[in-house]
């Protein structure tokens, strides 16, 4: 007998014609989505050239005619396709991607259901809690950083300085941030017992979480005002308002205003706050469409001016978008009321609006570009400080993304070395660079900081090393900011007349 052959068939579904023809209409859908964003990218200048306009018509019929074929052959031939899940969603989501990108336009682009949901909820600034901001010190203390306007926590008492003793029963001492984070987050109906120590005197706390705005923090200091503002959300006007009025009712007279990293948000919130400081009538930025047609944009009516003797604007490299508008509407409005400390703003001068798809998908474009009050330009210029006060570079500089595993030993070139070279200089270790070539004498530095650390001293950058660096930097900057932060304390020298400007 010949030998038994075993033939084996792939087994597949095969669709019922309405399945075919549903899925064909969605596809339709999709691609009739591509092309009217073509339309809108490559078509739109010329809606208003007359006779052009009608030839240039039919080029882009003959372009989407185009854009339609390389479709279906990728979709139907190409044999990598079969590799592909939902290979026609790929291909229409890629297409819809590059038509959104451009070299000379990083703001505009195509962002998908998760990109659009992380974009709106980074804009809205608020959440249920307490509101208070906390770190982990070297001695294994949880110091409360910061406590947002007119949130739960400021209403019970609770101050910056603080340290958290217990939080629901459980002594802080033997929790993760993350459990203490995890053990306030309660609903509002729900009471969080809280035990602080101030001054050497613990007391109990109760409570209630509440919606919370997160983008205002302020604080009555010995002779100012000081107000931290970390983006430009729907409420942030209402408690900028809050804050300087409570300012003011303290008798201060002279704010210093924290706007570093705070990388803009929307336009109509600057708008509400400059009314905190401009009175109103005041014009607060002017705006250029396609067209070359420009809009002049006063303060709110909602807000109503708290005036100050001196403002302090801090100010870095992340300042961008609205935070420079308001930047610019202060300066030339109050004139030397306004003093500038820092470095030079991002320089981020155009406006952007957001057109949802019901697929939860979203395109974010550039519409205008913003002119000061005066019709100074701000895109890709900045703005330029009245003190240039620098900071450590370790307080910016940041981490790279890891997901996974590295090591990265001596001699040798890698994102990560220069992070780690800069924050084992910054903590004191004799790190001889700065760069991404990782060193033998930064890698001896960082076998150092190992054994202080009690990891494995090879002086090799791997994941637990690197984690433990950051740390080892956030908590240094924290407990020694008073010294550290520099540009504050120009800011303060000013406040208090010991710098002549």
């Amino acid at each position: 007998m010949g030998e038994k052959r075993t033939v084996i068939y792939k087994l597949e579904r095969h669709k019922w014609p309405d399945e075919i023809e549903a899925e064909k209409k969605a596809r339709r859908r999709k691609l009739a989505l591509v092309c009217s964003c073509l339309l809108f990218f490559v078509a739109g200048f010329f809606v208003a050239k007359g006779t052009q306009g009608t030839v240039v018509s039919g080029e882009a019929s003959a372009e989407m005619e185009k854009l339609e074929s390389v479709y279906a052959i990728l979709n139907e031939d190409w044999y990598f396709g079969k590799d592909i899940d939902d290979l026609s969603s790929v291909l229409l989501e890629k297409a819809i991607s590059a038509m959104a990108f451009s070299e000379t336009d990083p703001h505009t682009y195509y962002m998908s259901q998760e990109d659009a949901q992380n974009f709106s909820s980074s804009l809205e600034g608020t959440f249920v809690g307490i509101g208070i901001q906390f770190y982990q010190n070297s001695q294994g203390q949880y110091v409360v950083s910061a406590v947002f306007e007119n949130s739960p926590a400021q209403q019970a008492g609770i101050q910056r300085g603080d340290l958290l003793i217990s939080v629901m029963g459980q002594e802080c001492s033997s929790l993760s941030s993350g459990k203490i984070q995890e053990l306030l987050a309660l609903s509002e109906d729900e009471t969080a017992q809280i035990v602080i120590e101030r001054g050497g005197q613990q007391q109990t706390i109760s409570v209630q979480p509440a919606v919370v705005d997160n983008t205002v923090a302020a604080y009555v200091e010995d002779g100012y005002g000081y107000v931290v503002l970390s983006s430009f959300a729907e409420n942030s006007g209402a408690d900028m308002q809050s804050a300087l009025q409570r300012i003011r009712d303290a008798g201060e007279t002279k704010i210093i205003l924290d706007l570093r990293d705070n990388g803009g948000g929307y336009l109509r919130s600057a708008l509400d706050i400059a009314a905190c400081f401009l009175p109103q009538g005041t014009t607060v930025f002017q705006s250029e469409n396609r067209a070359g047609e420009r809009t002049t944009y006063q303060v709110s009516d909602e807000r109503t001016q708290v005036t100050f003797d001196q403002i302090i604007i801090l100010m870095n490299e992340n300042t961008a978008s609205a935070s420079e508008v308001l930047i610019s509407a202060l300066d030339e409005n109050l004139g030397d009321q306004v003093i500038m400390v820092g470095n030079t703003t991002y320089g981020k001068g155009t406006m952007q609006t957001s057109v949802p798809f019901s697929d939860g998908t979203s395109l974010k474009y550039t519409t205008a570009q913003w002119f000061s009050s005066q019709g100074k330009q701000i895109n890709g210029v900045g703005i330029t400080p009245d003190v240039e006060v620098s900071l450590d570079e370790a307080r910016s500089i940041g981490m790279p993304d890891y997901s996974e595993e590295i090591s990265v030993s001596p001699d040798s070139v890698a994102a990560i070395a220069r992070p780690v070279q800069v924050y084992l200089r910054f903590l004191g270790y004799d790190a001889d660079r700065s760069d991404e070539y990782f060193s033998a004498a930064s890698s001896q530095a960082l076998a150092q900081f190992q054994r202080d650390q009690g990891l494995e001293a090879d002086g090799i950058i791997d994941n637990e090393t690197a984690s433990a660096l950051a740390n080892a930097a956030s908590v240094y900057w924290n407990e020694h900011e008073d010294e550290l932060d520099t540009q504050m304390r120009k800011a303060v020298d000013i406040i208090n007349g010991r710098e002549a400007i």
